[in-house]
């Protein structure tokens, strides 16, 4: 048996973020779906039910009380993601994919699932060094640099009593994707413990994330798993996605039988990472973050690509006048 395990709740272009990652994940897998099961951690389960008919979902509600729990003492939003993965546990007794919902499979999952063991565990992609933070600029660097010179000071307290000593060579793990052996849930305690320590000094919104890098560096072979799927985390690919749900994830497809919705969803998956590349709004963003960087050439590479597709866009041309003025002062 495997178990996907998601959280949504808030608003409805999160709903229908968590539809794609439900959908996309039966879509890819192979045709016997009777050894798998999703739990999906949600403030509105009726909202889903009419998309996942025929899905095997066991939903958990998320209230207010609920979700202040889950958050502990330090208040601590992404400590949610901890406290679903212990109760998914509880709940499945089995292997365990984590998954955040700004996520779809874009391959088989199975030959990774293959591959988990006690001593094999997956996350999305190695991100860097912990040292590479202190190239971190200010202010928005701050709690970054607070965490490379925290784990630098000092041992942190594991859950049975010991210490660990994190250094500056640990590497940090995108954390929006996780596979666990279904022996891994014995690390949650000590996953609690790091994340707990590490946000109180630091207020780093991904202490999370390096508590789990940490925690699964040293007890087991970590492997990325991005072969298998796409993780849209920055903003605009957001912006992107929520535009393109609003459209497709509609009445009509809640009517379709499962697998015409796993075939349409399949298709979509293969076609959004270039869709993502090519749209304007992701276009507009690289030659802004060129100009920002000093590329103007580049900048001004992706800006005529803009005005190709869109020539009358007034506010796109003021900002790449005001790039032009400033290089030109220069």
């Amino acid at each position: 048996m495997i178990s996907l395990a998601t959280q949504s709740f808030g608003k409805e272009s999160e709903y229908k973020r968590a539809i794609l990652t439900i959908l996309s994940f039966y879509a890819h897998l192979p045709n016997d779906s009777a050894t798998s099961q999703v739990v999906l951690f949600t403030d509105y389960p009726t909202y889903f039910e009419f998309y996942l008919q025929g899905v095997p979902v066991k939903y958990v509600t998320l209230t207010t009380e609920k979700i202040k729990v889950m958050r502990g003492t330090i208040d601590f939003l992404h400590r949610m993601k901890i406290a679903l993965i212990e109760e998914a546990f509880h709940l499945v007794q089995s292997n365990l994919i984590y998954v955040d919902s700004d996520t779809f499979f874009i391959a088989d999952p199975t030959p990774l699932l293959e591959k988990l063991s006690p001593v094999n565990s997956f996350m999305h992609l190695k991100e860097y060094e912990f040292e590479k933070l202190w190239n971190q600029p200010l202010p928005f660097g701050q709690a970054s640099r607070a965490f490379i010179q925290l784990i630098e000071s000092k041992q942190f307290l594991l859950a049975g009593g010991s210490k660990i000593s994190v250094t500056p060579k640990h590497y940090s793990w995108n954390a929006g994707v996780m596979f666990f052996h279904a022996t891994h849930a014995r690390f949650i305690p000590d996953v609690y413990s790091l994340t707990d320590q590490f946000y109180l000094s630091t207020q780093s919104h991904a202490s999370e994330q390096y508590a789990f890098s940490v925690v699964l560096q040293e007890n087991t072979k970590l492997e990325p798993c991005n072969s298998v799927i796409y993780h849209y985390w920055y903003r605009v690919k957001k912006q992107i996605i929520d535009l393109f749900l609003a459209e497709q994830i509609n009445i009509s497809l809640g009517e379709k039988a499962l697998g015409q919705k796993l075939e349409q969803v399949r298709a979509w998956c293969t076609m959004l990472p270039g869709y993502f590349e090519e749209n304007i709004l992701m276009v507009k963003d690289n030659a802004i973050q060129s100009f920002n960087e000093r590329k103007y050439w580049q900048g001004y590479k992706y800006a005529l690509k803009v005005f190709s597709k869109k020539p009358f866009d007034f506010e796109f041309f003021k900002d790449v006048f005001y790039h032009t003025k400033k290089w030109l002062k220069h």
